[in-house]
This record gives C-alpha cells, structure tokens and sequence, in this order.
C-alpha cells in the first residue's frame, strides 16, 4: 500500500511541478518502464490510449526536456517514423525540477 502511496504522490508532484496532465505523467513512467525505445502506437497499445492522445502526451514530454524523439532512418518514401524512449537522465532532472518548484512554493508562501 506503502508503495502505491509513495508513486502516486510522485505522480501528483510531477503533476504540479510541469502543469501536465494525468496521462501525460502515465505516458512518461509507462515508457520509463519499458526501458527501451517505442513507437507512439506501441507505446498507445500499451496504454490501452489512442496514438492521437499518446502523441500529444509525448509532445509535451519532449518540450520539457524529459523523453527524447529518435528518427528512425528508413528509405521509405512517406512520413519519417519515430521511436521515443525516457531522457538518460530523466529522473536527475525530475528531481532538481521538483526541488526548484518547491523552493518557489515555499518562497511563495513566506
């Protein structure tokens, strides 16, 4: 129980901390999860979400700086296909983010 507590506390910091959505914390730590790099619609199956709304998930995650998008180099005519996978050091940066808002809340609040 102790566990489930403690992730959906990080979850809701996370939340707050970058002004994002619920799905867009799921679609972060799912990818974190697999510990490798997928497709947006592998990523989508995974979630039982739509690739539309996992697409607009990841969007917001690359602009943070927090999941990284991979061209994959094929020589196929049509649109480029893309993998994304969690930034190397993606949970450095998530608790240094965390402890900055912190720190303006706190200030916010004296």
């Amino acid at each position: 129980m102790e566990v489930v507590f403690d992730l959906k506390n990080k979850k809701e910091s996370i939340k707050c901390c970058y002004k994002i959505s619920e799905t867009d914390v799921d679609c972060l730590f799912k990818l974190a999860e697999m510990g490798r790099a997928v497709t947006s619609t592998e990523l989508a199956s995974e979630m039982n979400f739509s690739k539309t709304t996992v697409e607009s998930s990841l969007k917001k995650l690359i602009e943070l700086g927090l999941v990284q998008r991979i061209k994959i180099d094929e020589k196929k005519i049509g649109r480029p296909k893309f993998l994304y996978a969690v930034e190397s050091t993606v949970w450095d940066k998530v608790s240094k983010d965390l402890k900055d808002c912190a720190n303006k809340i706190l200030s916010a609040i004296s």
